[in-house]
């Protein structure tokens, strides 16, 4: 039996415990992109529970093409602080999504799962390139999906869904060249109201 690269086998373990919702056959990043995104991302973390932002705070960290995305609640006078500690492990660039405190009457818990139920469905979209965090209803889409088109059946997907409240989009399409050094644009779509 052949020794695994243990950047490969990290990259796995990774993806398991996460609970990845990337398809290493599907992305369109590299392996060794997508790699160094899981490390970076990772060390971020790190450096955020080791300044406390574990307790009462819920923060989740995205890298796509060094592209890092913070996301979840935080209290205002600790958010320069963590936007500090992402841009010091030297992204491309670091862009924050904080939730304001709010309460859902649907669970975000099944609010998730049926969105992601969702996006599997949905023809023409390779719905494996998309994370997604939601809170009180407020979803946030992130990933890098392969074309514009994709970009839009995730965002109408999840604008259709009852119970979402408004749908912000970071999905980034695959960057070549000098646009790799860019941030990617963010996109705020309320949910579709529907006459009878």
């Amino acid at each position: 039996m052949r020794a695994h690269s243990p950047c490969l086998v990290i990259l796995l373990l990774l993806c398991f415990v996460q609970g990845c919702a990337y398809s290493i056959m599907d992305d369109k990043r590299l392996l060794d992109t997508m790699s160094q995104d899981k490390a970076l991302a990772s060390n971020i973390k790190t450096a955020l529970m080791k300044n406390d932002f574990t307790k009462g705070f819920s923060i989740s960290v995205y890298s796509y093409y060094k592209h890092v995305f913070l996301v979840g609640e935080l209290s205002e006078r600790f958010q320069n602080r963590a936007l500090a500690i992402a841009q010091s492990k030297n992204p491309r660039s670091v862009t924050t999504h904080w939730f304001t405190p709010a309460k859902s009457a649907e669970s975000d818990f099944i609010l998730s799962g049926r969105l992601r139920t969702a996006l599997i469905g949905a023809k023409g979209l390779s719905s494996t390139r998309v994370d997604t965090e939601i809170n009180a209803g407020r979803v946030v889409l992130l990933g890098v999906v392969g074309n514009e088109n994709e970009r839009k059946i995730a965002i109408r997907t999840a604008r259709k869904l009852d119970g979402v409240v408004n749908v912000t989009s970071y999905l980034m399409l695959p960057p070549y060249g000098e646009e790799a050094s860019k941030a990617p644009k963010k996109e705020v779509a309320k949910p579709l109201t529907y006459q009878p």
